[in-house]
């Protein structure tokens, strides 16, 4: 704009230099003036497009970093909307897995010790709370029970079901919510419910038996009665006989047998006090009478860490009639079963020696405090072993020197000589 001006007033001067006329003057001042003028608006429109192009550029820039800032706090959003979601489904799932594990922790232990107090002869002493590892595996089930007699390896005082082995599996009627079936290596059933806790439990380890009168096809089933406080005191055992068709497969109904009555009471602390054990004769015919065979009875006493249990068999026995004593240490592992008749026409002790593993080492039988015999075991703990655990028996003479030995796994046996006390070859035999 000074530079229009300048240009103006030189000629202007000019024009005064040269005498020109005043109207002459006029024009060229007017010129000028348009030239100032249009130089304005040229500058003007200029700085406009300038203002124009700064502006837009202000404006459109943040509006491309303000979409892109949208953009990531979207996916930010969503990646921990996400990531919340699979907490909260982690979270249920653990918490249906723990619920689950739970209810069979409840559920299991009285239809266990129904079923085992059915199928074992033992007293059942009391089942140990099952625990759970984690949140979604259950430990075992662990029973202890009172045995008249131990021969077994490992601790045969005690019972054991892995229920957490790949092949176990419970099912649980939805309708009812109970466990209706139970399956495992060692243990197979289906489990109804009836009035008043009342439990029928059908053995699903079929047996196919055969005899001078023909094979039959036999299922065990088993009522389990309860008193009012949930305590078994009654166990009615039958079984029932089908016809075998089409190659060992299950026919017709043929009959049922009652085989056992159990029936318990109990103490103050829910110790069972006596037990009565009722056995039918076997029958295979629907026309023979099912007639009782024999009927024992148990009384059960315990005085700290040990149980004195008397045996009363009807008909009355002489050799078996009598009172055992049985000696746990703090851990409820037997130290030793004794056992002497009313009449003194037996008494014998069983000693129960562990190992470091807390299994059986050996049992050593004495008869009036005199060694008699030991029964040792020998444990392989080695993936390919072939035999998992070899039981050897040595029998003794009045002096206490072993003299015989025989391998029950292997079927060998061997004698010591009594002059030198070496122990010979091992030969087939036992």
């Amino acid at each position: 704009m000074v530079t229009f001006i300048l240009v103006l007033q030189d000629s202007y001067v000019k024009s005064k230099k040269i005498g020109m006329d005043r109207k002459l003057c006029c024009k060229i001042l007017l010129r000028g003036i348009l030239m100032v003028v249009s130089g304005l608006i040229c500058f003007a429109s200029y700085s406009q497009n300038e203002n124009d192009t700064i502006k837009a550029r202000i404006i459109t820039q943040p509006q491309i970093n303000q979409d892109s800032v949208i953009a990531r706090l979207k996916f930010i959003q969503d990646s921990i909307q996400a990531r919340q979601k699979f907490v909260r489904d982690s979270i249920q799932h653990r918490k249906q897995m723990l619920d689950s594990v739970t209810f069979l922790q409840i559920e299991l232990p009285p239809l266990l010790e129904a079923y085992y107090m059915a199928n074992k002869e033992e007293i059942f002493a009391h089942g140990d709370k099952i625990a759970i590892i984690g949140d979604s595996v259950l430990g075992d089930y662990v029973y202890h029970k009172l045995p008249l007699v131990v021969s077994e390896p490992f601790t045969p005082w005690k019972g054991f079901l892995k229920l957490n082995a790949k092949n176990t599996r419970f099912t649980v009627d939805k309708k009812t919510n109970k466990i209706s079936t139970i399956q495992s290596p060692s243990l197979k059933c289906s489990i109804t419910y009836g009035n008043q806790g009342m439990l029928l439990i059908i053995q699903e380890a079929n047996a196919i038996q055969s005899n001078t009168l023909g094979k039959f096809y036999r299922i065990p089933i088993d009522s389990v009665f309860y008193d009012r406080n949930k305590r078994i005191v009654k166990i009615k055992r039958y079984v029932y006989f089908y016809s075998l068709v089409n190659k060992n497969q299950k026919g017709e109904l043929l009959f049922t047998n009652r085989w056992q009555v159990r029936q318990y009471q109990y103490g103050t602390n829910n110790q069972i006090t006596k037990y009565e054990l009722v056995k039918f004769c076997d029958r295979y015919k629907e026309y023979d009478p099912n007639e009782v065979c024999s009927i024992i009875n148990y009384a059960v006493t315990r005085q700290g860490n040990n149980y004195l249990i008397t045996r009363h068999n009807n008909p009355a026995n002489e050799f078996s009639d009598g009172t055992f004593t049985l000696e746990f240490d703090a851990n409820e592992n037997i130290k030793s079963i004794s056992f002497k008749t009313f009449k003194n026409t037996g008494d014998w002790q069983r000693i129960v020696d562990l190992n470091k593993d807390g299994n059986v080492n050996c049992y050593s039988d004495k008869s009036e405090g005199v060694l008699l015999s030991t029964m040792c075991m020998t444990y392989h703990n080695e993936p390919n072993a072939k035999y998992p655990v070899e039981i050897i028996n040595t029998t003794y003479d009045k002096e206490g020197v072993g003299f015989r030995q025989s391998n029950i796994t292997t079927e060998k046996s061997r004698l010591r000589d009594k002059m030198t006390l070496e122990w010979g070859p091992w030969k087939p035999g036992i």
